[in-house]
This record gives structure tokens, sequence and C-alpha cells, in this order.
């Protein structure tokens, strides 16, 4: 959908600088690199440059309009009949751009948080929502401040649902990113130990992302997995309408389930006594509970089970999230490497052993933002390693250096690397072949997908 230049200006209280208020702006980029022809660039002062020096570069390619903070001046080869937009500073702009632009749309839009398997649990809900619906969902890591808004600017009329994920390391975020994008429903999976750093105990990191709950009120629906604990008491306090889902406990209950080659398949029995069978594009008991997840957001929306059943096996994953690669050798890699914490990693780990199990091998980075509780919670992981029984635990980083201590002694071989170059050598002198899995995975900060392409080249170790 098109938006002239004066729409944008009174929605997000900007000052023509210069140009025609009346261009029509198709879409929007906040990377001069990435710009298509008739976008709105969007600049952000990082720390190494600032998005100001770009303008230029951005009409250069096509961009036919570009927010300009008041504070700064403008570049002089900014050409004249350049659609300029003053604004206070482009965040705000941005967010108050999208927030306004939100209210010309009545669908449902679903908010998806939680500390691990929300962008899994984005995927399949999208996935299986698709089989009815024209669904936009959130691309990449999209998930914050900014993603958010660029994503709710892509709306369009056809559009019937969307399946946004909301991310936060901080206090408060959560509201920021439902006062832009109004759900009406909440997903949350579960309240872990990530970000623990920055928001100090597991209490306020439950009560950060039950801000989610906080803006649905009663109006809204909120979807709950019923096997934590946690949620269970933040349902106390939530007026609204809930569904649980979970295998435990839950109005959409998980009966069965089993691991076929690299999926799994699962029974599910659903409020109205309905139950049917569904296939998981991932394997594992953690992608089955996400499965559930949306299927109870199908199940809102009034999808049929045959619906549900060819939209969750139909749904496209994002990379990086228990995707399963084969190297020339047949060996399987299991790249989980976008993100890592305690919760998540022990979660792969089942996955690795129910795929292969002494025939596996853990590549297990530093988890980061953990604060206080981080050695005990790497010396955790590496004692659930090895009760876990992989076959082999390699670690790289400083921190995970007491994965390993964790695991020494508990009957399995530990390798302690300080780099991805000594772990690729390791893993170079083991017998790897087609019945063989391996694990890779480590907080964003360590670059594990790094080590995935070596695995998966020609060249690389492993083969």
């Amino acid at each position: 959908m098109k938006l002239k230049g004066s729409e944008i200006i009174e929605a997000c209280g900007g000052k023509l600088l210069q140009g025609n208020p009346e261009q029509e702006i198709s879409g929007f980029a906040i990377d001069s690199r990435q710009v298509r022809p008739g976008d709105l660039f969007i600049p952000f002062e990082g720390e190494h440059t600032d998005g100001h020096l770009f303008i230029a570069r951005a009409s250069a390619s096509g961009a036919v309009a570009a927010f300009h903070e008041l504070a700064k001046s403008p570049d002089p080869e900014i050409p004249p009949g350049f659609l300029l937009i003053g604004i206070k500073d482009s965040l705000t702009a941005l967010q108050k751009l999208a927030a306004v632009y939100r209210e010309r749309f009545d669908l449902p839009v679903i908010g998806i948080t939680g500390s691990s398997g929300k962008t899994t649990t984005k995927d399949f809900t999208a996935g299986t929502l698709s089989a009815k619906y024209n669904v936009l969902k959130t691309t990449g890591n999209l998930n914050n401040e900014i993603g958010l808004p660029l994503t709710i600017l892509k709306l369009e009329e056809n559009h019937q649902v969307a399946v946004l994920e909301m991310g936060m390391s901080a206090s408060g975020e959560i509201t920021t990113l439902c006062e832009i994008a109004k759900p009406t429903i909440g997903v949350i999976t579960n309240i872990g130990e990530a970000h623990i750093e920055l928001l100090g105990s597991i209490e306020a990191i439950a009560k950060a992302k039950g801000e989610l709950l906080d803006y649905l009120g009663s109006g809204g629906v909120a979807v709950l997995n019923g096997d934590d604990p946690r949620l269970l008491e933040i349902r106390k306090r939530y007026p609204g309408k809930a569904y649980y889902y979970g295998f435990n406990q839950g109005d959409i209950k998980g009966l069965k389930l089993s691991l076929r080659g690299e999926k799994s398949f699962f029974r599910v029995r659903f409020p109205d006594k309905s139950e049917g069978w569904f296939e998981s594009p991932l394997p594992g008991r953690e992608s089955v509970g996400n499965a559930l997840a949306a299927l109870t957001v199908g199940y809102i929306l009034e999808l049929t089970l045959p619906q549900m059943a060819e939209g969750l096996r139909s749904s496209e994953t994002t990379a990086g999230r228990l995707q399963i690669l084969h190297n020339q050798k047949g060996t399987g890699i299991i790249d989980d490497t976008y993100n890592a914490n305690p919760d998540s990693v022990r979660a792969a780990l089942r996955v690795l052993v129910d795929l292969g199990g002494t025939k596996t091998v853990a590549v297990l980075g530093d988890m980061l933002e953990l604060g206080p509780i981080a050695r005990e919670a790497h010396l955790a992981v590496g004692r659930f390693a090895a009760e876990c029984g992989i076959g082999c635990l390699v670690t790289v980083g400083e921190m995970a250096r007491a994965i390993a201590e964790g695991a020494a002694g508990g009957g399995i071989p530990v390798y302690d690397c300080s780099d991805h170059g000594q772990a690729l050598a390791k893993l170079g002198s083991l017998p790897l072949d087609e019945n063989w899995y391996v694990l890779v995975k480590g907080s964003r900060g360590m670059q594990m997908e790094k080590i995935v392409q070596s695995l998966i080249e020609e060249e690389g170790a492993g083969r």
C-alpha cells in the first residue's frame, strides 16, 4: 500500500524540509544497500557510522524520500528535489508511523514472545494459518523496536492475519511493541533465563514477558504453554480469555509423540474433543510444543483439522533453528546457531540424542547475557550433556569451558577448544559418517554458524 509524503509527515509529526509532499512511497529501508525504487530511507546512527551519510547513496539507488533528524545538517550531495522529512529522531518517527499505519487494518494480529522457541512458533503459526488466510509474518530477526515497525509497514490490503515475533532484552520493550502492533492474540512460549544479565531475575523476565498479557487485557486472547509453571502463575492475573497448550496439561493437549527420521509426529486433542495426527517439520519435543502453540492459534481462528495439518506440515522454518543439513559424507549437521540459552541448549541436546543416540557430537559455544549465573548455568549444561549420553562434547570459548568442566567425569569424551579452528580440527579427527549427527549451538556473538559452514563444505572438517 503506497503512502504519500504528506501522510507520513502527519503520522510521525514531521516537517517538510524539501521535495514534493505528494510523493508516493512504496516501501521502507534502513540499509542504503537494500534500497528499492520508491523506498523511503530511514537513517540510523550506529556505533561506527551514521545513516545520514548514506541518504545521497539511497537516492541514487532509487529511494524517493528519507527521514532526516533536525539536529543534523543535510548532506549537500542530496538532490534538491528529493523528499526530506525532518524528524526529531528516526526511531521515534518510525514507530509513530507504524502505529498509525497499523490502525488502517482490521485483522487479527498475533504477537509471539518467550525466552526460547518464539521464532519457530512464529514460523509454525504463520505456516498453519496460511492454509486458510493470507498471512504477513516477521522475517529474519525483525522482532525488535526497529524490525517490528518495519514489518507492520509491509501490511497490504490483501493480508488477513499478521504473525509478529516480539523480542526483548529489557523491561518495557514488549509494551512498546504492543503499542505499535496492537496484538489481538498473544502467545508466550516459556519463561527462561535468556537475558537474565540485563533483567536481573527470572521474576523480572516473567514480568517483562507478561507485558504482552497486560496489553491484551480483558479483550484479548492469550495462548500459553501449560507445561511451564511460571506461565501458570501469570495466568492467574490475566482477566481475558486464555488457552493453554502442552503435553502435561492444556486445552490443546499433545497426546502422543514419535520421531520418524528427522520429523516428529504427534496426536492432539482440541477443546471440542476432536483429535488428529500432525507432522512437525522439525524434530524434538520442544518443536512439537511450538507446533501446539501454532495449532492453538489455528483453532482460535477456526481452521479445520485438515487445514491445520497441511499448513503446519508445509511451514517454512528460519535458518539456524534446528535446521538439519547433511555434508558430503552424509553426516547430519544440526544448525541451531542463531542463539543459545540454557533452556534452548538442553532442548537441542535432547533432539541430538533422539536423532543419533551415542553417535552424536555436541559443539557448544558460550551462552551470553547470563550475568551472575553464567558459570553455574554453563556447568549445569555440561552435566546435562553427559547425562543425556551424547557421544562426544566439543566446547568453544572461554565461558563454554565451564560446560566442559560440568561434563568431565560424566563418561563422555570432552574437548575444550578456544576457537573455531581448534574445534574444526578436533571434528576432523572424528570418524563422522552418515550415521552421525553433529549439533552446533552457541549465542549469536559466538558466530557458530561459521563452524556449520565449514562442516558442510567439501573442504570442511568431518568430510
